[in-house]
């Protein structure tokens, strides 16, 4: 099994990337091509103890930065990390492409070098979001600002496959994020897709769904539009960085609560460690031909391993393939004309 990941992209590139790789190498066994400018790559490299591990490096000389507009910059940088690793997956030389750079970019390279599945009208970004019982999905998470009522069935389509391929949930409850649980509640989007979900075979829809349902558990599956989906986890994500801040500064405040804090530092680790992405590993680009998985910018070498491991998980469970049957065998799956805004 060969990944390739994009060692230029991300906050905290090449070296957090190249250290994550290097974990993900090790402590999964797989290849992990180093894609990107091969003196930087090489440099990181010779921090690490490597020997055994199958870190080959694929050069590209340019990268897409994170301010550039997404398609133009696919389109006049064939060079680029991104790109390549795009180029290598749709050859077959990966089985899988790795970034914590332009989201942007790597949807847009996606759609144009590796492709849609046959069937599918948008792809869309879908990652774990913690409950209080544990995970649930959210898609799009960001791939589509809009979209259209017929988009939402196939979102449904491809996340119950993955909450079942991948999450290991038997039955996944599908649910639509809207401002209140009653039929015909929300915008025109929620209402018209809730029709055809109602329709969609092979998923098990439960109907609306509130943001406060979402975190006590309610859902295994949350479809929405990448605009809704990008704000709702963004905002859920900065929320629980403000409590644990506050949390350690009023625990640290006086001589008692540092008392208490010390006693409670096992407790809190844990609550630290539910609530830190970088334990998810990435959002996952379904709906293309080939995998995709897109980490944090912020990503550090743990996130970065974890990115390499769902990918890892995706290919073995074939995830792609079981998503290319369910669309196939859905009366809303029809292929329909759809221009791209890339």
């Amino acid at each position: 099994m060969n990944i390739a990941l994009d060692v230029m992209g991300g906050d905290h590139a090449p070296e957090e990337i190249v250290a994550g790789a290097v974990e993900a190498a090790r402590a999964y066994g797989v290849t992990v091509s180093l894609v990107g400018k091969p003196d930087l790559i090489r440099r990181e490299l010779a921090k690490h103890a490597t020997a055994g591990l199958r870190l080959p490096v694929t050069p590209a000389t340019q990268v897409i930065e994170m301010g550039e507009k997404p398609a133009t910059a696919v389109r006049t940088k064939p060079n680029s990390s991104i790109v390549v690793a795009s180029e290598m997956v749709k050859r077959g030389d990966a089985q899988a492409f790795v970034t914590a750079g332009n989201t942007g970019g790597a949807l847009a390279a996606g759609i144009l070098t590796i492709g849609r599945m046959k069937g599918i009208l948008r792809p869309a970004l879908v990652a774990p979001f913690p409950t209080q019982h544990g995970f649930c999905i959210i898609l799009d998470i960001g791939a589509n600002a809009d979209v259209r009522p017929e988009y939402l069935p196939q979102f449904a389509i491809m996340g119950s496959i993955y909450a079942r391929s991948v999450m290991g949930i038997a039955k996944p409850t599908v649910r639509i994020l809207s401002n209140g649980e009653e039929d015909g509640k929300g915008s025109q989007l929620v209402v018209e897709a809730v029709e055809l979900l109602k329709r969609t075979p092979g998923i098990n829809f439960c109907g609306n769904v509130e943001s406060k349902e979402i975190i006590d558990g309610a859902v295994d599956v949350v479809v929405t539009d990448g605009f809704t989906g990008n704000i709702f986890v963004k905002t859920a994500e900065a929320t629980a960085r403000l409590l644990q801040k506050v949390m350690l500064q009023e625990l640290t405040r006086g001589p008692i609560s540092t008392v208490g804090a010390f006693l409670a530092q096992a407790a809190l680790r844990r609550v630290r460690r539910r609530l830190d992405d970088s334990e998810y590993g990435g959002a996952v680009l379904l709906g293309l031909s080939g995998l995709v998985v897109v980490a944090h910018g912020r990503s550090n070498a743990n996130a970065i391993r974890h990115a390499i491991r769902v990918a890892k998980q995706s290919i073995e469970q074939d995830v792609l393939g079981k998503i290319q049957a369910g669309v196939t065998q859905s009366d809303g799956a029809r292929p329909r004309k759809v221009v791209d805004p890339v």
